[in-house]
């Protein structure tokens, strides 16, 4: 009877130990955790999601109420055709969203890539569209999170310390510039200066005001003008060196801050800093190539680069040919803005030459692609529900959905930030900064 006892005690115990060494082998090899363990928010879930059994816990980057989900790129790694041959596509990147150089069509790339791929972007705290612009970015205006950042593309202030302190060494920055006296009469619209500024009626608002720079210019920044000046803060300038200050360079801006504005050598200095730092300074009057340089850079797909533009401003003085005298006073207000532009325009066409000869043809194939799909988008009521893009010697073949067109439309910001919410459970907290409004 002892014996029988003994022998049924060694075989539960062996039965226990295989159990064991069985649940232990499937937790190592398999990564299975007890039902009642605690997972961390990103741990040992799929990134993009996928099946699970009902019992399992969902994976925070599920998306299902996103009207885009057919769209998502599920792919950890994609592989695309550049130049005739196939490399990775890259995802960490920075874009400064500089004012009035076509950037809210630039920026919809930027979000439409990372959102399909749910990439993690810098993003406002709150409502707020802007970054802490006009002001160099802090803590208390962006959204903190549990993961890495890969992204950044809302308006923002270039700073190398702050930029290398969130994002991962493999960032690549990109931004967009433009003719300086046609983004400025850009920015004069978009700012609604002639109003603001209290500019008497004339049949030439630009001349008007350059003639008398310092009496418009001056009551455009004082506080009296604030209540109409939306987003701009006191004594910052739109008409002046907008485009280097949105670059990070220091201008004076805000006060305190050292102004290199007549300091050749610095400003030299800072514009060779910007060419080592950006991957690529798009042209904004040669755009077409600068997306076809951007895919090729970044080794994105045709797919990738395809846009619609919007927020198009459309004003009496848009296209006229600047007045010679305006153009020698706006140089000397602006001036180094003309010599960015200047150095990144040469800078440019350096990169375009390193190329090779089949550039414009791309660029010439990504002309009539973008032609089809613009048609195609403009009447979805009366088209097909889809359209095949065929492969070409410098991209695979896609397919244009009825959802890719409202893609190509939508402000994706709002999607980003509920994205953000849900996932992370962010809610938006007093940071405690009782100063200035930080931009909008």
């Amino acid at each position: 009877m002892r014996i029988h006892l003994l022998k049924r005690n060694i075989k539960l115990v062996i039965l226990i130990a295989a159990i064991c060494v069985t649940m232990c082998y499937l937790f190592g090899i398999y990564g299975l955790k007890p039902q009642n363990s605690q997972l961390s928010d990103y741990e040992v879930v799929p990134m993009y999601g996928g099946h699970r059994e009902n019992n399992e816990k969902p994976s925070p980057f599920d998306d299902y109420d996103d009207p885009f989900s057919s769209s998502l790129v599920t792919d950890l790694k994609v592989y695309n055709k550049v130049k005739g041959k196939k490399c990775l596509e890259q995802r960490d990147f920075v874009f400064i969203k500089t004012m009035k150089c076509a950037t809210q069509t630039m920026v919809q790339i930027f979000r439409r890539f990372g959102y399909r791929r749910h990439l993690n972007f810098v993003l406002p705290r709150g409502g707020n569209i802007y970054l802490g612009w006009p002001y160099i970015p802090e803590l208390q205006d962006y959204r903190p999170s549990k993961r890495p950042f890969n992204a950044l593309a809302e308006h923002s202030v270039y700073n190398e310390t702050v930029m290398k302190s969130i994002m991962p060494k493999t960032t690549h920055y990109v931004t967009i510039i433009r003719e300086p006296f046609s983004q400025f009469k850009s920015s004069f619209h978009y700012f609604n200066v002639a109003n603001i500024s209290r500019m008497k009626k004339t049949k030439d608002d630009i001349s008007e005001y350059l003639h008398h720079l310092d009496t418009y210019e001056t009551f455009y920044k004082t506080p009296a003008a604030s209540a109409t000046r939306y987003c701009i803060p006191d004594e910052f300038s739109v008409t002046k060196n907008l485009l280097s200050h949105c670059l990070g360079m220091p201008l004076g801006f805000p006060a305190g801050r050292e102004n290199i504005t007549s300091q050749s050598g610095k400003i030299a200095e800072y514009i060779e800093m910007l060419d080592r730092n950006f991957m690529l300074v798009m042209i904004m009057e040669y755009f077409h190539e600068s997306l076809v340089l951007l895919k090729r850079l970044m080794c994105w797909s045709m797919e990738d680069i395809m846009y619609h533009t919007v927020n198009v401003g459309q004003y009496s003085y848009k296209d006229k040919t600047p007045d010679p005298e305006n153009l020698k006073i706006y140089k000397h207000w602006s001036g180094v803005d003309f010599l960015l532009y200047n150095h990144f325009n040469q800078s440019f066409w350096k990169k375009v030459k390193h190329q090779g000869d089949d550039f414009f043809d791309e660029v010439k194939t990504f002309n009539d692609i973008h032609t089809r799909v613009s048609k195609y988008c403009s009447n979805l009521e009366e088209g097909e529900n889809s359209m095949m893009i065929m492969a070409t010697a410098f991209s695979d073949q896609f397919v244009v959905t009825k959802e890719y067109c409202v893609m190509l439309g939508v402000d994706l910001l709002t999607f980003l930030k509920t994205r953000m919410e849900r996932e992370e459970g962010w809610v938006n907290q007093d940071t405690g900064n009782k100063g200035p409004k930080r931009g909008c």
